[in-house]
């Protein structure tokens, strides 16, 4: 069955401009345009859509309610916001309800790509309830006390920059948010960002101030003093010091570097999301695993028919993250399915989750075991224990400093 889209725009000319451009995607895509939001909605009661593209600036209902409708009756139809409205009242009113936004006049090539992206990870997950849970998603919670040093730093008129981003880069929910707002077209960057400093920079402290403290594009976590929970913060800010030193290691570009600190970053962000949204489910399928007679991803897959691997890739894609930082989520436990050719951030991660599991072991949390035969194929076994020194060193450093 083909991919349906629905294209939504009230300038008849545009739309017609829309509809005449993308003539050669009708054999991939089955595609309909409706001149309002109130068409949209009616063409959606009479037959589902993969993915609408809508404009923000409409009468009647504009593109923000438009996709708030979209994300409570029709939660799997992927949101994405195309429009020539850039101020930062608009992009603030569309953060909540939108996966991705686009701006006018945009590439038909990035539009095209953006899209089936997205799509392509939908094959990731299979549990349709899943699909839901993750569509539905506005934000990923943070640690409460990093959530109030956030809004407590915000309220002063003189903080830096330097001080907000790494408040943000010790939280994976808030990391996630900005690393999704700095990469929308809204920014017109030349390339994606995948540093949360980088990213905290570019937004600029009025912008983050008026995203958490007008439309809470931040949130808590509730209930979080489980230690399977709160553990997640720890391990994934050390996973991510690892693999970007083992990157730098293999003198990569700072932009590997980056990438391999983000996805080190995120690697469990699919817990995260399952822990918050499927509560004692959840906890079930931990205590399936305890004891170390399966592996947590196998106790995952056994409730969820897929892993937190592929529910954190799933979301990261959604939100237009960076290709290589989704890529190495997804597959930061199974590398070869990577189809990789070569060292990255796919490799930098599996490598640095597993150093991580060997300095802070964990009967409760098995991980497979590191694929030696893919390290192998690739000519880079002789360099595992050049990395497992640089991360035991890194570890230590870290451990005196506490």
């Amino acid at each position: 069955m083909s991919t349906r889209i629905l294209f939504v725009d009230d300038e008849p000319m545009l739309l017609s401009g829309l509809e005449r451009s993308l003539r050669g995607m009708r054999k991939e895509w089955q595609m309909e345009f409706a001149p309002g939001g109130r068409q949209a909605l009616e063409a959606l009661a009479r037959t589902p859509f993969d993915v609408v593209v809508t404009d923000m600036r409409m009468p009647e209902i504009d593109g923000a309610h438009l996709l708030e409708e979209i994300k409570t009756k029709y939660p799997r139809t992927m949101r994405f916001v195309l429009s020539g409205q850039s101020d930062r009242e608009t992009i603030l009113r569309s953060i909540g309800p939108t996966h991705q936004y686009l701006s006018k006049p945009c590439d038909l090539e990035d539009l095209k790509q953006k899209i089936t992206q997205a799509l392509a990870l939908r094959e990731l997950l299979e549990n349709p309830k899943l699909k839901e849970i993750v569509s539905r998603l506005d934000t990923v919670p943070s640690l409460p006390d990093l959530y109030v040093s956030l809004t407590e730093a915000l309220s002063d008129s003189d903080v830096t920059v330097t001080k907000i981003a790494d408040i943000v880069q010790r939280d994976m929910g808030m990391t996630t948010k900005v690393l999704q707002l700095v990469n929308s077209a809204f920014f017109g960057l030349p390339s994606q960002v995948s540093s949360p400093h980088h990213a905290v920079s570019l937004l600029g402290i009025d912008n983050i101030r008026a995203a958490v403290l007008s439309v809470h594009v931040f949130s808590q976590l509730e209930g979080g003093h489980n230690p399977s929970v709160t553990d997640l913060w720890p391990r994934s800010l050390r996973v991510a010091a690892f693999a970007r030193a083992i990157t730098r290691a293999e003198k990569a570009s700072q932009r590997s570097e980056d990438d391999a600190f983000a996805a080190g970053l995120l690697h469990d962000i699919g817990r995260l999301v399952l822990a918050s949204s499927c509560g004692a489910e959840y906890l079930a399928a931990l205590d399936g695993a305890r004891g170390g007679k399966i592996t947590l991803a196998q106790a995952e897959f056994q409730s969820f028919g897929c892993t937190h691997a592929e529910i954190g890739a799933y979301l990261l894609g959604l939100w237009g993250l960076p290709a290589s930082v989704v890529q190495a989520v997804a597959w930061h436990h199974t590398p070869a399915r990577s189809a990789a050719a070569k060292f990255g951030p796919v490799i930098a991660v599996h490598l640095a989750a597993q150093y991580d599991h060997r300095l802070h072991p964990d009967a409760n949390n098995q991980i497979p075991e590191l694929d030696e035969d893919l390290l192998g194929k690739l000519g880079l076994l002789d360099r595992t224990e050049t990395w497992w020194n640089i991360c035991r060193e890194l570890n230590t450093k870290d451990t005196n400093h506490d």
